[in-house]
């Protein structure tokens, strides 16, 4: 008698080993399903709030020049408060590093380069008549002032957010 009630205690005592592993396999397959999507997800964010920032810096850069009558480089627009120091001082913004090469009484040009190959799948710069336009590379590489494909609807800037990915 003594000796079923231990076998009984036994047999309740928690997952044997086969059940855990099952488990865990579980576990791993849905990861290696799902992390690939939250990374493609991730670099989709990441294009548009790129996009949305050169939009709203194309935004400041006509107030700027309504005010002084020229274009300014991102660090004139911060010193007039227009645009966050992060953006002028080359701090990555959501894995991008912004740049304004040139700036001047008819035009201008920011740039919005990756960091790295594997933030996201373009590259953007934002010109003076508000076309956001892009190159789609695997490596970073700065879009020069006319370079690149504009966005479709080019010319209303932030309009469109135009997140794609390359074809595989």
């Amino acid at each position: 008698m003594k000796h079923q009630n231990h076998s009984r205690h036994r047999l309740q005592a928690g997952f044997s080993l086969i059940e855990l592993l099952i488990v865990v396999a579980i576990i791993g397959i849905l990861a290696a399903i799902a992390l690939p999507r939250l990374q493609e997800s991730l670099k989709l964010g990441r294009e548009t709030a790129t996009i949305k920032s050169l939009g709203t810096i194309h935004q400041n850069q006509a107030h700027y020049s309504a005010l002084k009558g020229k274009f300014g480089t991102l660090q004139e627009l911060n010193q007039e408060k227009l645009i966050d120091a992060n953006y002028a001082n080359g701090t990555p913004v959501s894995g991008y590093i912004y740049v304004s090469p040139e700036a001047d009484a008819d035009k201008y040009c920011v740039q919005a380069t990756r960091q790295a190959a594997t933030t996201s799948y373009k590259d953007f710069n934002v010109i003076e008549d508000g076309t956001i336009r892009y190159i789609l590379s695997n490596a970073p590489s700065p879009v020069p002032h006319d370079g690149g494909t504009p966005m479709s609807g080019a010319g209303a800037g932030a309009g469109n957010n135009g997140a794609t990915q390359p074809a595989k």
